[in-house]
């Protein structure tokens, strides 16, 4: 089959408009680009994702974080990283959806899973939630313009991060 028939070349957000392709790859890359720095402790290229964002966290009242170094360096010192220089874990990004706001933003609204295997921990989630994230279009690419973390369950966090979450189970 032709190649469109494969992969269209336009995609629906659920307001019935459309964008190009390329634009939904590029958006979608950039939600896993950040879950990949964060499993792989890549800090620096974290921070780089958010160096024109705001990253706000549980209801935006304990995180407010601009800027790639204040990004990057939360990070770094909230998580726990190992001896083979990652967290243990590994980020699933799931249920991705698209919405166009009036200002040609995109917002993508998706859901995110923890899993962690420690020598001390057996494989296991840990953490789940929701993004909203919302991505503008600067110099002609994409980039992210605000992050939006909801953690919803908590589970055995005890070999991920360096901080209490506070009785959130």
């Amino acid at each position: 089959p032709p190649r469109s028939t494969l992969f269209p070349y336009t995609t629906l957000f659920r307001s019935g408009t459309s964008m190009e392709f390329a634009d939904k790859t590029a958006i979608e890359n950039l939600i896993f680009r950040y879950v990949r720095c964060v499993d792989t402790c890549q800090w620096h290229d974290l921070g780089q994702l958010f160096a024109h964002a705001v990253v706000t966290a549980n209801g935006g009242e304990g995180v407010r974080l601009g800027g790639a170094e204040a990004v990057a360096n939360q990070w770094r010192d909230v998580n726990r990283q190992y001896d083979n220089g990652t967290l243990n874990t590994q980020h699933i990004v799931t249920n991705l959806e698209f919405d166009e706001q009036a200002n040609g933003d995109i917002s993508v609204h998706s859901c995110f899973t923890v899993l962690q295997a420690t020598p001390a921990l057996p494989l296991q989630p840990i953490v789940a939630g929701r993004y909203t994230d919302v991505f503008e279009k600067a110099d002609g690419k994409w980039r992210f313009k605000t992050k939006h973390i909801d953690v919803r369950l908590v589970g055995n966090v005890s070999q991920h991060l360096n901080i209490d979450l506070g009785n959130r189970a």
